[in-house]
């Protein structure tokens, strides 16, 4: 029990020294870690089902959902308008 209460103690005098923003930020970087750490482990089941939805994808031929890109751009190049001489 002394060996955690002089632990706290020593992390709570760090911790009240810190600006709150640094808190913040230091309690996102652990979560986002942590979060990465818990949820990597999936990848290895979508690759072992993979195959199975080939042979699924396979018997389907002819039918073609691609879209063509267009020749206009939705938002404009930058730097293309008229400029003024200084």
């Amino acid at each position: 029990m002394e060996w955690q209460a002089i632990v706290m103690t020593k992390f709570y005098n760090v911790v009240r020294i810190l600006p709150r923003w640094t808190l913040y930020v230091i309690s996102g970087v652990l979560g986002s870690f942590i979060m990465n750490l818990v949820h990597r482990g999936g990848k290895s089941d979508s690759v072992k089902t993979d195959p199975a939805s080939d042979n699924t994808q396979s018997t389907v031929t002819g039918s073609s959902t691609a879209v063509a890109p267009s020749a206009t751009r939705a938002t404009p190049a930058k730097g293309k308008g008229k400029r003024s001489k200084k």
